[in-house]
């Protein structure tokens, strides 16, 4: 489905900003205030091989060189000038010292031993190269990393038979596993996984250098980077003999305890609680008021915060085992409520028929109240309603409240105000008001038992208004009311909404009535719609080393209760369910990263007219393709639907172009990040990417003009948009400017000739799109 949308005078300048980002992107190095006619280093360069693949041969290259001498690192930074708009510039580059290289190998050696490669050789080769008066010296390292040890068999034995039994229990959960490399960091890993399962079985004292960890005799002193070189050729030989593939046995056991209370099982003893502290009172006296509740002491000057509220958040309670998730649960319960500014949480040690400790819990309340300010660009994902031009700017004003009705309940008020020009000038017009309170607890009429186990419980109220004028088109009022939950446990978030209501009225002019007669299934989406029903949302995050990844699922429905009742059903009450499922990966390494997405809804609708059966998804519920944080290469909303060429070829009653919207999309995106350098303080950054999509109806609606914007699997290939490009990032640290410059290399409506790929493909005919952050 489509609704008019008009052109703005930014598209005319488009491909000379296109041509000139690929300038800006395309850059080189020049030395700058060099000692004339004496040799520094220009590049340097490792070269690695072995049975080092992918990642790990990226992070393996990462850490050799950090182990360069500062003097081999070459260090550039952005700068403006010529021969191109932006080059890196290589200033003031030390003289280059050939013992720089030895002291790099041996750094390197180490390194390699650390991570378990036994007998790398490393030769090193520098070439000179004179460009008029520069003496340019280039540095080679070839590093040879030779076999890495495999863990083997893995074993504890830990004279304290307690200790010894909890590390069994928890094994499978180890970090050591046969087969693995073998490497330094993964060995203190493991022991920081032990330390962690001791301090939530009452072992406060506890610390790493309590055990120690035993290896082979002989691998143990091949990966020894102090041994002498004739002595590891002979321990490496005596290796071989014994196994072609080395492997390494390593045995957890405990060191002598320094201090014998490391033995000891504490107990929470008395618990204290300053709520209101500032830090003038630690200078200070301060007469206050005691109180107690649930065995806990408070003591405060003011009826700030309600006792039965922070007597909730503290897990630390008289008599439980000492467990150190019990103190970082009550550190975040606090910190994550935003009422206070400063959580600290200290432990005394005291002797009664058992070791205690006794927890003092001072808290430093944050500024109550505050308002800000903010202006902005328009940001087109996700607003239904604008039509995403560079020239969209809106202001917001904000009050928060972060301790509402003494319970730290936050309550915040958004006003907001924005425009878009286009080729009228103002083109759109809106205004919103928002009211959101977050109470940081569940509120239910039946009581949940394990809600103390769970990160951040709380209830959330919405309520909302907002008009938007569409100028020569329609006017949108529409105002929304909520009341969910919201909850975290370990990597997983979910959100509930069991109550949402909607309610858009939408006041057409004649041009949009007249666009109607050419496309009845407007008549049908872009009406007056109410929306009651409910939403549930999930979040799993997960990383591991440099991989981060992201899983999102949502599901929303309208109208599966109260549209039961034939006179909302056939009124303004729409039905429909709606589901979306999103993954983002990201690899990081030091200088560059890899980010994948992929994303898939679904809109399915069921209910009733006064005329018939309800067809589309409403306008505001619909998927829509295109834009700075969609597919770059075409304009916001104008992708799809399928490959019907009747949106492209549509002549609207203003002769503007239209937007599009659908019931269903897929997409997937892949991007290469890297880094330019840094220019006053700000740091450069570029990507090339690929987007892959498109949007569809469920249906032709029975008209051939509207064929191939139905979904049909076996069309798929043909239906899929891609477009690649090129991108320039500025990154504030607190918030990052993208210009992306991206081509058609694959257009659905050309689907009949060679598929659509590469059509009518020019420099000067991509698509330049500004963005606030990254695009996923």
């Amino acid at each position: 489905m489509i609704f008019p949308r008009q052109v703005s005078l930014f598209s005319i300048c488009t491909p000379a900003l296109g041509i000139l980002l690929l300038l800006m992107v395309a850059s080189c190095t020049i030395p700058k205030k060099y000692q004339k006619n004496k040799p520094f280093v220009f590049k340097t360069e490792i070269n690695i091989d072995g049975d080092v693949k992918g990642t790990a041969k990226q992070q393996l290259k990462s850490g050799l060189e950090n182990q360069l001498a500062d003097s081999l690192q070459v260090r550039t930074i952005v700068a403006l000038g010529f021969p191109a708009l932006l080059y890196n510039k290589l200033d003031r580059p030390p003289v280059f010292d050939s013992l720089n290289i030895s002291r790099s190998i041996t750094s390197m050696n180490a390194l390699l031993n650390s991570q378990g490669y036994f007998g790398p050789s490393i030769s090193d080769t520098f070439k000179i190269d004179t460009v008029r008066d520069q003496q340019r010296v280039k540095v080679t390292f070839n590093v040879q990393t030779g076999k890495q040890l495999k863990l083997d068999s893995i074993g504890y034995d830990i004279a304290d038979p307690v200790l010894q039994q909890l590390a069994l229990e928890n094994r499978d959960k180890s970090l050591l596993k046969k087969g693995d490399p073998y490497s330094i960091q993964v060995l203190s890993a493991e022991l920081d996984r032990l330390l962690l399962i001791y301090r939530n079985n009452g072992y406060y004292k506890i610390v790493k250098e309590d055990f120690i960890v035993e290896r082979d005799t002989v691998l143990a002193a091949l990966i020894d980077p102090s041994l002498d070189p004739f002595e590891q050729f002979e321990l490496l030989e005596e290796l071989r003999k014994k196994r072609e593939n080395p492997t390494i046995n390593v045995v957890v056991k405990q060191a002598p305890f320094s201090d014998s209370s490391h033995h000891n099982k504490f107990y929470i003893g008395d618990v204290t609680v300053y709520p209101d502290l500032t830090i003038q009172d630690e200078s200070t006296q301060v007469e206050r008021r005691r109180d107690s509740l649930d065995g806990i002491t408070f003591f405060y000057r003011t009826k700030r915060f309600k006792l039965p509220y922070l007597s909730r958040n503290i897990s630390l309670r008289p008599g439980n085992l000492y467990k150190i998730d019990d103190y970082f649960s009550t550190i975040n319960a606090f910190n994550q409520s935003g009422a206070w500014g400063q959580v600290d949480v200290a432990f005394s040690e005291r002797m009664d028929s058992v070791p205690l400790l006794d927890p003092t819990v001072r808290l430093y309340p944050a500024k109550k109240q505050s308002l800000s300010a903010d202006f902005e660009t328009s940001r087109n994902a996700g607003d239904y309603l604008t039509t995403g031009q560079l020239f969209g700017i809106g202001v917001n004003f904000g009050l928060l409240n972060r301790n509402a009705f003494r319970e730290a309940v936050q309550s915040g008020t958004n006003l907001r105000f924005g425009i878009e020009l286009g080729r009228n000038l103002v083109q759109t017009l809106q205004a919103s008001v928002n009211q959101n309170i977050y109470i940081p607890r569940f509120i239910l009429p039946f009581k949940i038992n394990n809600e103390a186990k769970l990160n951040s419980p709380r209830t959330v109220v919405n309520l909302g208004a907002a008009y938007t004028s569409r100028k020569d088109f329609f006017n949108v009022r529409s105002a929304n009311a909520s009341w969910g939950y919201e909850w975290t446990k370990r990597k997983h978030t979910w959100r509930y909404i069991p109550f949402n209501i909607e309610y858009t009225d939408i006041i057409k002019t004649d041009s949009f009535l007249k666009l109607e007669k050419e496309i009845p299934a407007l008549k049908i989406a872009f009406n007056n719609g109410l929306i009651i029903g409910q939403v549930l949302s999930y979040t799993y995050a997960h990383s591991q080393k440099n991989r981060l990844g992201l899983f999102k699922a949502q599901l929303e429905e309208s109208g599966a209760i109260f549209g039961n009742i034939k006179r909302l059903d056939e009124g303004d009450l729409r039905r429909y369910i709606k589901g979306d499922i999103e993954y983002k990966y990201l690899i990081t390494q030091p200088k560059s990263a890899w980010a994948f997405r992929i994303f898939g809804g679904y809109g399915y609708t069921y209910g009733r007219t006064r005329t018939g059966l309800e067809e589309v998804m409403p306008f505001f519920k619909a998927y829509f393709g295109g834009g700075p944080y969609s597919m770059r290469a075409w304009p916001v909303r104008q992708l799809g639907l399928g490959s019907n060429i009747f949106y492209d070829t549509l002549q609207t009653p203003s002769g503007s172009s239209s937007d599009r919207f659908g019931d269903i999309k897929l997409e997937s995106n892949v991007e290469y990040r890297f880094n330019l350098g840094t220019l006053f303080g700000v740091k450069f950054r570029s990507a090339f990417f690929v987007d892959i999509g498109n949007i569809w109806s469920r249906t032709n609606f029975s008209d051939d003009r509207f064929e191939g914007s139905q979904f049909r699997l076996s069309h798929l290939y043909n239906d899929l948009a891609v477009g690649g490009g090129t991108s320039l990032r500025m990154d504030f640290d607190f918030f990052l400017i993208r210009l992306d410059w991206a081509y058609k290399l694959k257009d659905p409506v050309y689907s009949d000739k060679n598929a659509g790929w590469l059509n009518d493909l020019r420099v000067t005919n991509g698509q330049l799109q500004f963005g606030i952050g990254y695009p996923f």
